[in-house]
C-alpha cells in the first residue's frame, strides 16, 4: 500500500492505475487524475499507517494469534472495498452501480466473517449411547463400534491442510501429518490432542480426560 501511494503519479498511472489504464483517449482527458490521485495517495497512505498502528495495538493487548489473523485479513479488505467505493465518483459512475457495488461488498464482507466466526467456533463433542458426535461443518459421527482405541498425544501435529478450515491454531477438515498420513482434525487448540483409531481411519480433536475416560469404559464392554 506504502508503496502504491509513493510510487503512482501522472505519468505512470496510464500504465496502473486500475480503470483508468482502460479507458480511452476522449475518457482520460475528461477524468480528474490530478484531484484523484491526490485522494488515492493519502487514502493509501492513511490505511497503511492505520493498519500498522492498530495491529501493533491488537498484538500489545492480546495474546491470540487468531484475532491479528483476522485483523490481517478483514482490515485491508474492507479498506480497499471503501477505496472502490469512493473512487465510483471520480469515475462518474451511476447511482444504481454505486449501490450493486455496495450491495456486493458489503454481502462479500458479511460473509466472511460468518465463515471465520463458524470456522473458530468450539465444536460440541458428545458421547451418546454408542456414537460420538462433533458439531460443526466439519463434524463427524463415529460409532463406538468403529473405534478401535483413543491415544493422548502431548506435543503439537505439524500437518499440511488438505482440506477444511486452518486459522492460527484452528484446524477442521482434512490434514497430512508428516508420515504423508491423512487425518481428520477438529480442533481450536495447540496443547494437547486426543487421537481416535478407527477400522479405516484417525480422528484428532482436543483433549478431553473425562471423554477419554467414557471412550474406554465403552471399549472395554465390546
Amino acid at each position: 500500500m506504502l508503496i502504491m501511494a509513493i510510487v503512482i503519479n501522472e505519468k505512470n498511472a496510464r500504465y496502473i492505475l486500475a480503470g483508468y489504464n482502460s479507458m480511452s483517449e476522449i475518457e482520460k482527458q475528461q477524468f480528474e487524475l490530478v484531484k484523484y490521485l491526490k485522494f488515492f495517495k493519502n487514502y493509501l497512505l492513511i490505511l497503511a499507517v492505520s493498519y500498522i498502528v492498530i495491529g501493533v495495538i491488537l498484538f500489545e493487548m492480546f495474546d491470540n494469534a487468531n484475532i491479528g489473523i483476522i485483523f490481517s485479513v478483514l482490515y485491508p479488505f474492507f479498506g480497499f472495498f471503501l477505496l472502490i467505493y469512493k473512487s465510483l465518483n471520480y469515475y462518474r459512475s451511476s447511482s444504481k452501480t454505486n449501490v450493486l457495488v455496495l450491495v456486493a461488498g458489503t454481502a462479500i464482507i458479511i460473509a466472511i466473517i460468518t465463515a471465520i466466526s463458524i470456522g473458530l467456533s468450539n465444536p460440541t463433542i458428545k458421547l451418546n449411547d454408542n456414537k460420538l458426535f462433533i458439531s460443526g461443518p466439519y463434524g463427524k459421527t463415529i460409532n463406538i463400534d468403529d473405534i478401535l482405541s483413543v491415544e493422548k498425544i502431548s506435543t503439537p501435529i505439524q500437518t499440511k491442510k488438505i482440506s477444511g478450515f486452518q486459522m492460527g491454531n484452528v484446524r477442521k477438515g482434512k490434514f497430512e501429518l508428516p508420515d504423508d498420513e491423512i487425518v481428520t482434525i477438529i480442533s481450536t487448540s495447540d496443547k494437547k490432542y486426543l487421537m481416535i483409531f478407527t477400522k479405516s481411519s484417525k480422528y484428532i480433536i482436543d483433549f478431553d480426560s473425562v471423554l477419554q475416560a467414557k471412550i474406554n469404559e465403552k471399549l472395554k464392554k465390546q
